[in-house]
């Protein structure tokens, strides 16, 4: 039955509203705000491989930069772990590692704990189709995303564009409960070693955990996308792309003129079955999915105003993508990518989080480029000094070390931070 048409309204006034902001660590001066540098999963350091984690990868960082910050700004380091990617045991190996280097080098790091973008590894759970690859079972249609209201509509791949377009696995279902159950596994397997960790640092060395993002710009229609016949695509060339189309028009809105993802997780989280699929209905549908990742976090007992949520989809123009809002859930601090603008000139970002009663947010990717280092110096400035502002995430180090005037840039703020050092 169709859900009455004020239901996206509803449930959006509803998530706003819900819960207060956590606590805020900088006021009082028990953190400081940070500057981290994600390191590119699978260069120097290697999930797989838990002897590429070592302090070298932490002071390589701060050593280039030339500071490592003070009591009110910090550098930091960040790394991405993604859960469905490899056996857990290994992960947690390489956890433990980083963790261990971050304070052998006393260099602060932030954790990210990703399920959605890589799940090439579990064809028991996207394989619906093929017998004769490993994992196939024709029920794994619910765990992938639709082009309409029904299995039948499952598709079979997407596409995603990091700077060069590629082939990636079917979207997943985000509602799919086999789905988030591979990441409640992942947050069982690594959460604990977090925390024994954080909890084994003295009080004067708490700085070193920058805390924990979830989601690397959770999205539907973003970073795995499907174009119009495009199982077909994949069925007439499964091994070639160099034909695939490559059109996405953002003028076009949150599907980007493309096919429509969605319909699979919201049959299943009970949203709607029918009717024509609405830019709300994926923003209830995203924050839904940070909500389950946030709840499932504190229930393990990570401290809220530890974990920072990461959504993707906030594009100009403004009024056609997704909003800020799926982003600010209870118990947790929102953050989004910031590659266009300035967080200040992104479109309803200010009304969004001043509807929801809220000052703490995080650059959770970013990277707002300039030719000179005032500009770089302006740039990271506009972004730590909007509302309080809990960190910046530059994506990535290892493009970021090549810019002198970038450099320079991290230099200058960090000398800019003179306000007395508070009592710990």
């Amino acid at each position: 039955m169709p859900r009455l048409p004020t239901l996206s309204l509803v449930l959006l006034t509803a998530a706003l509203t819900a819960g207060s902001e956590p606590h805020d660590p900088i006021a009082p001066g028990e953190l400081p705000q940070y500057i981290f540098f994600n390191r590119v999963p699978g260069r120097l350091w290697q999930q797989q491989r838990p002897s590429s984690f070592t302090a070298a990868g932490f002071t390589e960082v701060v050593d280039d930069a030339g500071t490592r910050g003070n009591d009110r700004l910090r550098i930091g380091v960040s790394f991405i772990f993604s859960m469905l990617e490899g056996p857990l045991d290994v992960q947690s190996k390489s956890l433990r590692r980083l963790l261990e280097a971050a304070e052998q080098a006393d260099v602060p790091i932030l954790i990210t704990l990703d399920g959605q973008n890589w799940w090439q590894s579990r064809p028991d759970l996207w394989n619906w189709w093929d017998p004769d690859l490993p994992g196939f079972d024709e029920a794994n249609r619910h765990n992938v995303e639709w082009t309409g209201w029904g299995p039948e509509h499952a598709i079979k791949v997407s596409w995603r564009n990091w700077g060069q377009q590629v082939r990636v696995r079917p979207a997943p279902n985000l509602a799919s409960p086999a789905f988030l159950a591979e990441h409640w596994k992942g947050y069982d397997a690594l959460i604990p070693i977090i925390l024994d960790w954080y909890r084994r640092l003295p009080p004067g060395r708490r700085y070193l955990f920058g805390g924990v993002k979830l989601g690397w710009e959770a999205s539907i229609n973003v970073n795995a996308y499907h174009y119009p016949d495009g199982n077909r695509i994949f069925e007439a060339s499964p091994g070639d792309a160099s034909n695939d189309p490559t059109e996405r028009d953002m003028t076009q809105g949150w599907a980007f003129g493309g096919a429509k993802l969605g319909y699979a997780a919201a049959c299943m989280s009970g949203l709607r079955t029918s009717g024509e699929l609405t830019r709300e209905d994926i923003e209830i549908l995203v924050h839904q999915y940070l909500r389950h990742l946030v709840r499932e976090a504190r229930r393990r007992e990570l401290p809220a105003h530890l974990l920072f949520t990461h959504q993707g989809g906030t594009y100009e123009p403004w009024d056609k993508h997704m909003s800020f809002k799926p982003a600010i859930v209870e118990e947790s601090i929102p953050g989004w990518s910031f590659y266009s603008h300035d967080p200040p000139d992104c479109g309803s970002l200010p009304t969004d989080l001043e509807a929801a009663g809220r000052t703490q947010w995080a650059a959770a990717e970013w990277w707002r480029g300039a030719t000179d280092t005032a500009g770089w110096v302006q740039r990271f400035e506009r972004t730590l000094s909007f509302k309080q502002c809990r960190h910046v995430c530059v994506y990535n180090w290892e493009t970021f070390a090549k810019i002198p005037e970038a450099l320079a840039a991290v230099r200058e703020l960090v000398a800019a931070t003179t306000r007395p050092a508070p009592n710990r």
